[in-house]
């Protein structure tokens, strides 16, 4: 918590007491607002934090893309929320970025822990089941031109800064496997850091985590993953990375699992996915009779509502929708948050997209269950969106 209405004199003497401190490891530098970067010369310092407290007491006036680097206070859920002004606040976040824990800017490189989504399966193939892997594609660290994935992102902005992912170092940098769940989160994390470890810089920039669906995905109901577990495996998973200088201070990025209940209302009126490939998909959690559809549409498209004399099996998909928010996406809330604060992985945040509903052409006819081309495209600009890069991104509603 940073208050906006600090003495200026303290704040001050904090700055004059650790003007000798440690700066920002060498080779960090950023160039995305709100980060920091006060003074646009690429790297977090004490001349950041001087021109951030000038300004703060009214002895000089920002320029408008400093004000915007600047304002990084307040902090919420580990994500800046500007509020168009510099003052104290913002001066001990800057202070907090120059002593090495904290920072918002664009990363040195990014490495990517997942499922089968986070390896594109069957996104560019209309080729009934199909699982060929399109890694190109992949909304965190794809390469191609179709999705407009983190990498790209990050490769237009930073060139200099930023070490791109393509086709000769995506087994560096991508570590998702298809059919992994949370139990996998620790070979995966282990994965990461030996393959950081082995990088000029030595380190991580950035890691973005989306598991969860294969724990979800189940035969039934009753055979999902126990949340207690999950929490469980989730936290051994995040101990090693914070368990190392690799990873420790990487900007730790997880994503809540999507809500897989709307793919069933997007394909629910295809013939071919409902007789001949759905029975098969390993999710009958979600999928087990779906054929029964919900007794009216203002039902279906309500999964948080109960209707009078609904049907069994739409009762069942709806309780599916409230589990994963309610029981295993919010574990994942807090946990994160408790390793962010804890000082575990001070750059450690969540991202919740459960409000996102993906139409018919987000889903791959290959399955009739993964995100195609279009799929993964909206999955980065979502998450896109809901994190500090999207804050003065003209792509991203305000």
């Amino acid at each position: 918590m940073f208050i906006k209405n600090e003495n200026p004199a303290a704040v001050l003497a904090m700055i004059l007491i650790l003007f000798l401190g440690p700066a920002l490891p060498a080779g960090v530098a950023f160039a995305a607002p709100p980060d920091g970067d006060v003074n646009q010369d690429g790297a977090i310092n004490i001349a950041d934090v001087y021109k951030g407290m000038r300004a703060a007491l009214g002895q000089l006036a920002l320029l408008p893309d400093e004000k915007l680097r600047a304002d990084v206070a307040p902090v919420v859920a580990g994500i800046p929320v500007p509020d168009d002004v510099v003052d104290a606040a913002d001066v001990v976040v800057l202070l907090r970025m120059v002593l090495g824990g904290l920072y918002y800017g664009y990363p040195l490189n990014q490495f990517n822990s997942g499922d089968s989504i986070g390896e594109a399966q069957a996104a560019a193939t209309s080729t009934i089941g199909a699982d060929t892997k399109y890694h190109q594609h992949v909304w965190s660290t794809g390469y191609g031109v179709n999705v407009n994935s983190y990498n790209n992102r990050f490769e237009a902005a930073a060139p200099s800064l930023y070490t791109a992912n393509d086709s000769t170092l995506d087994a560096v940098f991508n570590h998702a496997v298809s059919g992994a769940v949370m139990a996998d989160f620790v070979s995966q994390a282990q994965e990461i850091v030996a393959d950081a470890e082995a990088l000029p810089e030595g380190r991580a920039g950035m890691v973005t985590v989306l598991l969860g669906n294969n724990d979800v995905c189940a035969p039934s109901q009753n055979s999902m993953t126990d949340p207690q577990l999950f929490e469980d495996q989730f936290k051994a998973g995040l101990d090693v990375l914070a368990g190392s200088e690799a990873t420790r201070n990487a900007q730790i990025q997880i994503t809540g699992i999507p809500a897989i209940y709307w793919l069933w209302v997007a394909k629910r009126g295809n013939l071919l996915c409902l007789a001949f490939i759905w029975p098969f998909v390993p999710c009958q959690s979600l999928l087990g009779d779906a054929g029964t559809d919900c007794i009216s549409s203002a039902s279906r498209n309500d999964p948080d509502t109960d209707y009078d004399n609904e049907r069994q099996a739409c009762t069942d998909r709806k309780l599916f929708h409230r589990a994963i928010r309610d029981n295993y996406n919010s574990r994942l809330s807090d946990v994160t948050d408790q390793y962010r604060e804890a000082g575990l992985l001070p750059n450690a945040r969540y991202v919740d997209i459960y409000d996102v509903q993906f139409s018919s052409s987000d889903i791959t006819n290959a399955d009739c269950f993964h995100p195609s081309v279009d799929g993964q495209a909206k999955l980065a600009q979502e998450t896109w969106c809901r994190t500090h890069w999207g804050i003065n991104d003209a792509q991203c509603p305000n």
